[in-house]
């Protein structure tokens, strides 16, 4: 007697599990970018805000200064997005080798 084929079957614990784990390894992940960006941001700010106390930034400075401000803040929104996109790739691909 021959044993049904596995292929078409669904481990759906492991699928969770992993599921589980890389979204808690996608928010440590997003934290640590966020931990890194924060001291870096806040120099990027003292640093402008003495500039501009001074009267040497030209409003063109100050805007764009203030597009990176706010592309830091964003990173860790763009780590999410990319590591949950990869978690989505890497579970097709073992969905596709039969693991």
């Amino acid at each position: 007697m021959q044993t049904p084929s596995r292929q078409g079957s669904i481990d759906h614990e492991s699928g969770v599990a992993y599921g589980f784990y890389m979204a808690i390894a996608g928010i440590l992940l997003a934290a640590i970018v966020l931990a890194c960006f924060g001291p870096v941001n806040n120099a990027i700010l003292d640093f402008c805000n003495d500039e501009i106390e001074g009267g040497h930034m030209s409003v063109q400075t100050k805007a764009a200064i203030g597009w990176n401000v706010a592309a830091m803040v964003w990173a860790p929104v763009l780590v999410l997005i990319i590591f949950f996109l990869w978690a989505i790739v890497r579970a097709l691909e073992q969905k596709r080798a039969g693991s």
